[in-house]
């Protein structure tokens, strides 16, 4: 699949779920060699939350603005809101 878009230079990952959850833990190594296999593409990157325990923040507020973060660096917009 990756190589049907030579224009590509980075692949990222976003999700929901911290890093040590979901699915990221599993396709990180594919991804990767999928990257490798290509020559265009330059890095693999990871977009979501931090590996914690808990899926949440625990608070709604910081959980939302969490959550808005990681849409923003999912789309490419690195800084604040």
């Amino acid at each position: 699949v990756v190589e049907s878009y030579p224009g590509l230079r980075e692949i990222v990952w976003a999700q929901e779920e911290p890093q040590n959850m979901g699915a990221w833990r599993s396709l990180r190594h594919r991804l990767e060699e999928a990257a490798a296999n290509a020559e265009f593409v330059e890095r693999v990157d990871y977009v979501g939350r931090p590996w914690r325990a808990s899926p949440s923040e625990g608070y709604p507020t910081l959980h939302q603005r969490e959550q808005d973060r990681i849409v923003r660096e999912a789309l490419g917009f690195k800084g604040g809101a």
